[in-house]
């Protein structure tokens, strides 16, 4: 059985919210969709390097200078990226 595109956008949201606890004071619970990286969940510019790396080893995809200028400002936005590079 095929996976469809809402359900691998939420397995990527999943493991992203546990790989977002280890660089955020947040608690899972308030760590959703619309969550601002920086003014929610506090992310430093550092953290945002460091995540992009972590997230390339999750999901064994590349993230290249083009994605991580369009990278957003939501983990929506960061589950869309992971889930087209996915699908490529």
């Amino acid at each position: 059985m095929e996976t469809t595109n809402a359900e691998r956008a939420l397995n990527v949201e999943r493991t992203l919210v546990e790989i977002f606890k280890n660089y955020t004071n947040s608690q899972v619970e308030t760590i959703h969709w619309e969550s601002n990286l920086r003014q929610d969940l506090g992310l430093s510019s550092f953290d945002m390097i460091a995540l992009c790396t972590e997230i390339e080893g999750s999901f064994s995809i590349t993230i290249d200078g083009v994605d991580a200028l369009a990278w957003g400002e939501t983990v929506g936005d960061i589950v869309n990226l992971i889930t087209k590079k996915i699908a490529q």
